[in-house]
């Protein structure tokens, strides 16, 4: 073997189809029942691996991120994660992010370079770990990385560790707008939903399941929700988003996760592009199509 190895994989954003919280849990977590889909925005994650090194180092290089210290990126955790529970005690590691998907948009970006770390380092150790393990280790630096490591479209339970197969999603243009100057905190969005004790109704996330099994975009149209949309100030930039999509030719649109990202799912592509005009002074935004579980994410 070489003595140096590097790997690069695709890291893609998700979106929430559908998003219930369930229930504010003891251990403070909550559980949530949610359709999840990835989509082709796509970080890209490069891990290189020296060997034969004597140390114990792993640097993380983002530009996107300047200030973050490396101890602090998920993509850190996740590659400690790794090498603890192979028993990997010199190492010398880098890891290159180059960032595509917004921070703190909803979109799953972190634990999707969280997931592509794992990927990597298991391809380059030669770990050939389970799907569950590196599930049980995605769940140990994040609760959207078990779903990262899977992708394409799944049923999501728990705090995002129990997956179910579900029928994908039918093929639509996606447009995703994210809020300039406009930010929303998960842990804030989490106790906005506490604090109006505004959790979901389980009937909802079976409507949505009947919805997903036909296959008809109509239909799911007519099932999805996003319970974050229920506590977020009426005159925020969300709505304003969602009413250019779906004025523009969206099937519909939702806030993805807590926010503040928001997607279209639009059946013509000449709409989505139409409304991404409409909408490029108040957003930065993406046209995206499906990423399926099956899709390439190896780069070389």
């Amino acid at each position: 073997m070489e003595n140096i190895k590097k790997i690069t994989f695709k890291a893609p954003a998700k979106i929430n189809l559908y998003l219930g919280v369930v229930c504010r849990r003891e251990d403070g977590y909550h559980d949530i029942e949610s359709v999840m889909q990835t989509i082709d925005l796509c970080d890209r994650v490069s891990v290189t691996v020296c060997e034969e090194s004597g140390e114990e180092r792993i640097s993380v290089a983002c530009e996107a991120l300047p200030n973050l210290p490396a101890e602090k990126n998920i993509a850190f955790r996740a590659a400690r994660a790794f090498l603890s529970y192979n028993g990997i005690e010199k190492y010398n590691i880098s890891i290159e992010i180059d960032k595509k998907i917004p921070s703190e948009a909803g979109l799953g970006g972190g634990s999707s370079d969280a997931a592509a770390t794992l990927r990597a380092l298991d391809k380059l150790y030669g770990t050939k770990l389970s799907s569950q393990v590196l599930y049980e280790l995605g769940k140990s630096v994040g609760a959207d990385v078990p779903f990262l490591l899977r992708r394409g479209t799944a049923l999501v339970e728990g705090i995002g560790e129990i997956m179910s197969d579900c029928t994908p999603a039918p093929f639509a243009t996606v447009l995703v707008a994210f809020p300039k100057g406009e930010k929303i905190s998960t842990k804030e969005a989490y106790a906005n939903i506490d604090g109006a004790n505004a959790f979901s109704s389980h009937a909802d996330f079976e409507k949505m399941k009947e919805a997903m099994r036909s296959c008809d975009i109509d239909k799911i149209a007519s099932a999805a929700k996003n319970i974050f949309e229920d506590v977020i100030p009426q005159n925020s930039v969300v709505f304003k988003i969602k009413e250019a999509m779906n004025k523009n030719g969206a099937a519909f649109s939702l806030m993805s996760g807590s926010g503040s990202a928001v997607f279209g799912m639009f059946k013509d592509a000449r709409d989505a592009k139409r409304a991404r005009e409409v909408l490029s002074d108040i957003s930065e935004t993406f046209i995206s199509g499906m990423f399926t579980r099956d899709e390439n994410y190896i780069e070389n």
